[in-house]
């Protein structure tokens, strides 16, 4: 079982929380993590975020890293992922409907 703390800054430090609970530093982080499947689709999606708004909102770069709150260079790399997903899942889908479903 994991908290869910998003997108706000915790109260206390893992440090803190451990000392005021008297367990390790360790286990107050494992509670407050959140589960590396959930992440990754957090960052997937943020990605996909970035690239609609740049490419189809048709703004700039600068812009583009102002509006995210992130770097011109970061904002441009994340794009650049989520194209890079963009067209495997399409490769993907194009296998699929021509060759099939694989028999294992």
């Amino acid at each position: 079982m994991t908290a869910r703390i998003t997108n706000r800054k915790r109260p206390v430090t893992a440090k803190e929380a451990a000392k005021r609970l008297g367990i390790s530093e360790r286990t107050v982080r494992n509670i407050a993590a959140t589960p590396r499947s959930q992440w990754l689709q957090e960052k997937a999606e943020e990605r996909e975020e970035i690239r609609r708004y740049h490419d189809e909102g048709g703004h700039s770069w600068p812009a583009t890293g102002e509006h995210f709150g992130l770097a011109e260079d970061t904002v441009r790399k994340r794009a650049y992922q989520a194209r890079k997903e963009r067209a495997a899942e399409r490769h993907e889908a194009e296998l699929r409907a021509t060759i099939g479903e694989p028999l294992f």
